[in-house]
């Protein structure tokens, strides 16, 4: 869906890769929602071993954190428990 940015009054995609990264609210392009800082949902990322049943649900401050610890996690270095 096409919609005009609030911010900046550029037409953009609300279903483009870059947008739903950003996130923010469904009339701020995700420029804007970088630029300014609007995105305010939390970052989840859910972990489970391959031989569990367990899982865990680890909420974040920021996109970069969690990149870090998925990161982490699939080289094997990081543990959750």
């Amino acid at each position: 869906m096409i919609k005009t940015c609030k911010h900046c009054n550029v037409d953009f995609d609300t279903n483009a890769t870059a947008k739903r990264q950003a996130g923010g609210r469904i009339n701020e392009c995700a420029s804007c929602v970088e630029e300014l800082g609007t995105e305010t949902a939390v970052k989840y990322l859910g972990f489970s071993d391959d031989d569990s049943t367990d899982i865990a649900i680890v909420s974040f401050g920021s996109s970069e954190s969690r990149a870090n610890v998925s990161s982490a996690w699939k080289e094997g270095g990081c543990d959750i428990s």
